[in-house]
């Protein structure tokens, strides 16, 4: 795959299973052996971990901020928006709409997402959800 291939399967994932909330996408556009952070999860693991994620934001949605690749890597940084209407991470929801970031680096093998590095804003997000409210 090109390049320019490479980065538009990385941005449909995210507009796919995240922001149209089509967790077919995870069938569709990942390696049957995908690893995330080295764990070996495959399709089924992480159509779990992304199922987790939508069940705590109802609304969540994707930016991609900045896309690069190079060989059979793609990188992205990205921002999150949603509202916390969900048990997520042990929080019980609160209601509050949340913003943060992450960046991915993702490996593109056989026209497919074989593996994802992430590294999340976690401290952002949770500082979010557990801020006694205004």
């Amino acid at each position: 795959m090109t390049l320019q291939a490479n980065k538009d399967l990385v941005r449909r994932f995210y507009a796919e299973a995240i922001n149209a909330r089509d967790l077919g996408a995870v069938d569709r556009l990942l390696a049957e052996d995908f690893t995330h952070d080295d764990e070996p999860r495959g399709r089924a693991g992480q159509r779990a971990a992304v199922e987790a994620f939508l069940a705590g934001f109802s609304d969540l949605r994707n930016e991609v901020l900045t896309i690069l690749a190079e060989d059979d890597l793609v990188a992205a940084h990205q921002r999150w928006t949603g509202t916390h209407d969900g048990p997520f991470a042990g929080f019980e929801p609160t209601g509050r709409r949340v913003e943060f970031t992450s960046t991915a680096i993702l490996r593109i093998a056989g026209g497919e997402i074989a593996a994802a590095w992430d590294e999340v804003d976690m401290l952002g997000l949770t500082g979010q959800l557990a801020t006694a409210p205004s």
